[in-house]
């Protein structure tokens, strides 16, 4: 990689651009169709929006990159958070041959990813069971087992994943494309449908070593779990900002009675703000932030925040629209039905609400 690479720096008018050019006529699609706009991802990378999830001081970029496509679309923004994931777990290997080979593909766009912790991390709380199971092989791991569903997955994706194992669990980079390897489509749902969520099937799949992210799964994962965490901040920051400019739109002609709903968008613009601060704090060092118990306390407190705040913003976004919020290709309803999912993602808010009980005790 040349030095002019590595000194990009985030361009946000283009980034702005290709939201516009890009995604925003195809959002309709996206919500009722379940297209997935794969080219757009990989515009957005190329341009070089999620390569600053790699960058020590940057992490908070990735973040705000990931808001201004959730103000146009949150379900794309959850595509990218996954992908970023994804990104943040090859940024954090020891694994330098597998460094070597996905990295920088991966922070350009060039290979798309995933993630699918949501099993593994609820079984570490007792909630699951893990459904992935590996036994050694000379070279490798042989994994079978199905996850439900794992998001932003085509057959030509890599996601990190989790399986267990008699040695205690590891930390993966499946490649989707290799024989034993099955996706279906999941759903349908109400919202996220062009996300390309799949149930992933391993069929006694062959995990060569060059594919493993860290032998020791949960050392690994308290290392980038406060990164995990923070970059799905950009889903909800993104439809607070739409729910905020939906109000002011409709205060243009509905002013005359919005204006005794209980909060204004002006009400709504100061809770994003101190979101933002905050967010911008805990995401100077997403490392530190994982291994300090009290800086990762904040980051829970900080998601679970975001979730309650974005579900009233959202709705109090519907409420300024009115019965045109009503309407099936309405924003209003649309980013309501968005940020349902953020309560839900994981960690939800119960189980966030569940970590920091434990961190407490």
């Amino acid at each position: 990689m040349s030095s002019a690479t590595l000194e990009l720096e985030p361009d946000v008018a283009t980034f702005t651009d290709l939201i516009k050019d890009q995604l925003k006529p195809d959002v309709q699609r996206i919500d009722h169709e379940g297209y997935y706009p794969e080219g757009f991802m990989r515009n957005y990378g190329e341009a070089g929006a999620f390569y600053p999830v790699t960058e020590a001081g940057q992490f908070y970029q990735a973040i705000d990159n990931c808001s201004l496509v959730g103000e146009t679309c949150g379900s794309t923004a959850f595509s990218i958070w996954c992908h970023n994931t994804c990104l943040w777990y090859l940024t954090n290997t020891e694994n330098k041959s597998l460094k070597d080979k996905y990295h920088s593909r991966v922070a350009f766009g060039k290979k798309l990813g995933a993630t699918g912790l949501s099993n593994p991390v609820k079984s570490f709380f007792g909630i699951e069971k893990m459904k992935l199971h590996g036994e050694r092989t000379s070279n490798g791991y042989k994994v079978k087992g199905s996850l439900p569903w794992v998001s932003n997955l085509l057959e030509n994706h890599v996601f990190g994943g989790i399986f267990d194992t008699k040695e205690g669990p590891v930390f993966a980079l499946f490649d989707c494309s290799k024989p034993g390897v099955r996706l279906r489509p999941s759903g349908p749902f109400i919202a996220l449908e062009g996300t390309a969520t799949q149930a992933v099937s391993f069929l006694d799949a062959e995990i060569p070593d060059e594919m493993i992210i860290a032998l020791d799964a949960k050392a690994f994962l308290a290392k980038v779990k406060a990164g995990f965490i923070m970059l799905q901040l950009g889903i909800g920051l993104g439809l607070m900002r739409g729910a905020i400019s939906d109000m002011h739109r409709a205060n243009k002609t509905l002013g005359h009675t919005n204006c005794y709903l209980p909060d204004s968008p002006d009400f709504f613009s100061d809770e994003l703000l101190k979101l933002e601060d905050r967010t911008r704090e805990l995401a100077s060092d997403p490392v530190h932030s994982a291994l300090d118990v009290g800086s990762f306390k904040k980051v829970l407190q900080l998601r679970l925040d975001a979730a309650e705040t974005t579900r009233r913003t959202t709705y109090a976004g519907f409420l300024h629209q009115g019965s045109r919020g009503y309407l099936e290709r309405g924003s209003g309803q649309r980013r309501v039905r968005e940020g349902m999912f953020f309560d839900i993602l994981s960690p939800s808010t119960k189980h966030l609400r569940q970590w920091i009980k434990s961190i407490e005790n």
